[in-house]
């Protein structure tokens, strides 16, 4: 005969449940994949990284409508001596989007073009080289880290991941779970026979509730009140399932045979909450899996569920929950907005010393990269015309508040192994996420300065000490904290071969150059050699034509764009081009101090410290790990 089962030593909620995820360690480690198409991806969670494979632009277009010209041929136009242009021989007339001819470099607005007939207009401003042109890879370059793992796929993205040439995606098979329910007064919707029985319900709502979380939930055929009956139907069934929920059974009555059931094939780790209306709970495990028993009344099965079942989803699936909201955050640069119209800018976002801040990502109605990395929205007013940094402004969030909590923020220098630290970080936490953009060094420096970065990547170089960051960091900080990242290798980056023979820096008098913006750390180097050799910037072609990122300006002189630009060994390997050796330099972050107690900071150095990271990054190219990991203080 069946002995009745009383409730053990009832627990806490948030006890029970952290005890049980932790005894589900293995459970959530065992990783899944499955290959499926891009299109059908919306709501799948990625398994492995997401890298372009082609640039977004995929090449040179009009940002503006107008007309087509080599800036070399607008060169002194102003209103007193304006230069005429012929149709064909020095412009084209091009509209917003198309692709601009190989020969063109810039574009002038329609409304800046004055018709003198049908084949001349007279221009009154120079043009520079690529004015108004939305250039190739300015979203995003080809090889380049879109998503890290661990990722999920919003609507958005799937425009993205398509425009950038990947059609097919890993990603985390979905979670199958069985739903068995219990009862001999209980029968399935749809009987014939339903006199004085319970219509079985509880599976509709548990089978919707989780399937919007990546679950396959298949609803069994009702058990009848027999020990050996469910035993027997539990032992098949774990075989199949990762997750299975025994409906009524779990209470303490003369005919609640779960306990037993899972006592006999596995571990009872709970039985009974001290929670209502869900106190009849069973928390169980079977060959590593999680067996629940839900109490059999609606509301205590759908407390059960919402509060037990749907943490443990989640988690293995690597999902949040974006309940969104509005904050109230700092704006951490300075931007101009159109007077006459209500701008919505795409913010990252994270929370700096209590407080939170917001910095403005792609701002182009073209850049869609924004709308898969954007964290919320700030919404500027029409006759609002200037943001000013630290402003306080209202962000529409577009995640929970507890992940904007967790974001990691690092501003400044560009560098790979950003991206390679953000998918590492997924492999600890899935909800951590590095929100990042690319300052510069100088850049970097001020975010920290006024708090509004986590991190700041450095690698700037003192031509007095011929040091690296300590230096400029002592004219900003009295005392501050340096953690490196790594050492790397600087210098030409050239087309495959180097037709153009490029040796010295006194070989770029006579080539095409394609330069850094003025914060970069590579651009102060670049300057010190240039001083060094006694050359001047206007003796180089493209000295004021600047890239963002190494990877950007890798990718210009791939496509012909440029002969030369200095940048980092591994963005040359990226795109199969030539490398000539400048300088090993030291790149640094730059910690926020506030930051060095967090528990995320210790996860940081842990992982660039790892030998799986330092392996990964060597790959790459032009990395030496040696110092990696390695704390300094000034």
């Amino acid at each position: 005969m069946f002995e009745r089962r009383v409730y053990l030593k009832k627990m806490e909620l948030s006890k029970a449940l952290e005890g049980y995820i932790k005894a589900l360690e293995n459970f959530f480690n065992k990783v899944e994949v499955e290959e499926i198409s891009v299109i059908d991806s919306t709501g799948r969670v990625t398994a492995e990284p997401v890298y372009a494979n082609v640039s977004v632009p995929s090449l040179n277009s009009a940002a503006m409508d107008g007309i087509a010209v080599r800036s070399i041929d607008t060169f002194g136009a102003n209103e007193t001596s304006p230069v005429e242009l012929i149709l064909e021989k020095d412009f084209e007339y091009i509209n917003t989007g198309n692709p601009l001819p190989e020969k063109y470099d810039a574009v002038i607005m329609i409304e800046n073009v004055e018709q003198i007939d049908e084949k001349r207009v007279l221009i009154r401003k120079s043009a520079h080289p690529y004015m108004n042109v939305r250039k190739i890879g300015e979203d995003i370059c080809a090889q380049e880290m879109i998503f890290p793992r661990y990722r999920e796929i919003l609507p958005q993205d799937v425009s993205f991941l398509l425009s950038a040439d990947v059609f097919k995606i890993k990603v985390l098979k979905k979670m199958k779970v069985a739903f068995i329910p219990t009862g001999d007064e209980i029968v399935k919707v749809g009987s014939e026979d339903t006199s004085g029985k319970i219509l079985e319900t509880n599976s509709y709502m548990v089978k919707n509730y989780l399937e919007k979380f990546n679950c396959i939930v298949d609803v069994f055929d009702v058990v009848p009140d027999d020990i050996d009956t469910l035993t027997d139907t539990l032992k098949n069934t774990v075989r199949n399932y990762e997750m299975i929920l025994i409906n009524a059974g779990s209470s303490a009555g003369s005919k609640d045979f779960t306990y037993a059931a899972i006592e006999q094939l596995g571990i009872v780790l709970t039985h009974g909450l001290n929670l209502r209306p869900a106190k009849p709970v069973l928390l169980g495990l079977i060959e590593g899996k999680p067996v629940i028993g839900l109490p059999g009344y609606p509301v205590a099965c759908y407390m059960t569920v919402e509060e037990i079942v749907k943490p443990i989803v989640l988690k293995k699936n690597r999902l949040s929950e974006n309940s969104k909201s509005n904050i109230e955050a700092h704006f951490a640069r300075k931007i101009q907005s159109p007077v006459a119209d209500e701008e919505h800018i795409r913010v990252g976002a994270g929370k700096i010393n209590g407080r939170y801040v917001v910095f403005p990502l792609k701002r182009g109605s073209a850049n869609i990269s924004s709308l898969s990395y954007m964290d919320g929205v700030v919404k500027v007013p029409i006759g609002i015309e200037v943001l000013e940094e630290n402003q306080k402004v209202t962000v529409n969030l577009l995640k929970s508040r507890d992940l904007i909590d967790k974001n990691i923020v690092i501003l400044g220098s560009h560098d790979l192994l950003i991206d390679l630290l953000s998918d590492f970080l997924k492999k600890y936490d899935y909800e951590l996420n590095i929100v990042k953009a690319n300052v510069g060094s100088l850049g970097g420096i001020s975010m920290i300065r006024n708090n509004f970065a986590h991190m700041a990547g450095i690698h700037l170089f003192d031509p007095e000490s011929e040091e690296y960051n300590v230096p400029y960091l002592k004219k900003f900080f009295d005392d501050f904290v340096l953690l490196n990242l790594s050492y790397r290798e600087q210098g030409f980056i050239v087309q495959k071969g180097n037709p153009k023979n490029i040796k010295d820096f006194t070989d770029l008098k006579r080539v095409r150059f394609i330069n850094r913006q003025r914060s970069a750390g590579t651009r102060i180097l670049f300057d010190y050699y240039l001083k060094k050799y006694g050359i001047f910037p206007d003796e180089i072609v493209g000295y004021k034509d600047e890239e963002y990122s190494h990877v950007n300006l890798a990718l210009k002189i791939k496509k012909n764009m440029a002969d030369v630009g200095m940048g980092i060994k591994a963005a040359a390997k990226m795109f199969d081009l030539d490398f000539i050796p400048v300088a090993n330099e030291r790149y640094d972050l730059l910690i926020n101090k506030n930051f060095l107690n967090d528990w995320r900071f210790d996860l940081i150095v842990e992982i660039i410290k790892s030998k799986e990271f330092k392996e990964a990054a060597q790959n790459l190219g032009g990395y030496d790990m040696s110092l990696s990991g390695q704390v300094i203080k000034g």
